[in-house]
Parts: C-alpha cells; structure tokens; sequence
C-alpha cells in the first residue's frame, strides 16, 4: 500500500524497547500493510529489528555480519521515518532508550 499522503496516526504510539513488540494489536489493523512513524528517542544512531515473531524481532535488532543477513534498520539519532510493514510485524530495539511507533497511513 503505497501512499503519497501527509502522515495520519490511526492507533495510539507505542514505546519500543529491547523487548519483541507488536505494534499493531491483532484484529486492529486496517489491511495487511500500515505506514508507521519511527521516531529515534536517542542522542545516538540505535537500531530496530522486525520479524514474524517477538524473538525474532529481538533477534533481528542487531547489526548484519554476513549472507542471509538480518530484517534490522539503523536510524540515526533523534531522526523520524516512515516505513510501512504488515500489521503483524514485532519490533524489537537494540537498547533500552527505544523508539516511539505510531502506526497510521501517509508518508
């Protein structure tokens, strides 16, 4: 679901931290894909893994050494993305100062 619109939260922001969260509680999600805002809360550059899975989202959450890789994305420090995942995907941060999804449509 590709969107060219001004974001528009649709579900209350979660706080993400070394723990597998899933953002988007089931049943809740408005298709099988949403934009989500991510917003760093760290000085630092901190990654956030995501998977299918709590464990594997915290498993993800580090940064790749080699082939196959991992489902992680590095954010730099205090920076806002868009991203847009399935409803049904865990999010898990490589620290404890965590990020900030707010799940909803629009770029």
């Amino acid at each position: 679901m590709s969107v060219d619109t001004v974001f528009q939260p649709k579900l209350p922001t979660i706080l993400v931290v070394a723990a597998g969260v899933q953002v988007v509680p089931q049943g809740t999600g408005q298709g099988t894909t949403m934009s989500f805002r991510v917003f760093n809360l760290s000085a630092t550059a901190q990654r956030f893994g995501y998977g299918n899975t709590a464990a594997r989202a915290l498993a993800n959450a580090v940064a790749p050494t080699a082939a196959p890789g991992v489902q992680s994305i590095t954010m730099l420090p205090n920076s806002v993305e868009t991203f847009e995942f399935s409803t049904s995907t865990f999010f898990a941060a490589d620290n404890a100062t965590g990020f900030e999804f707010s799940p909803g449509q629009g770029t």
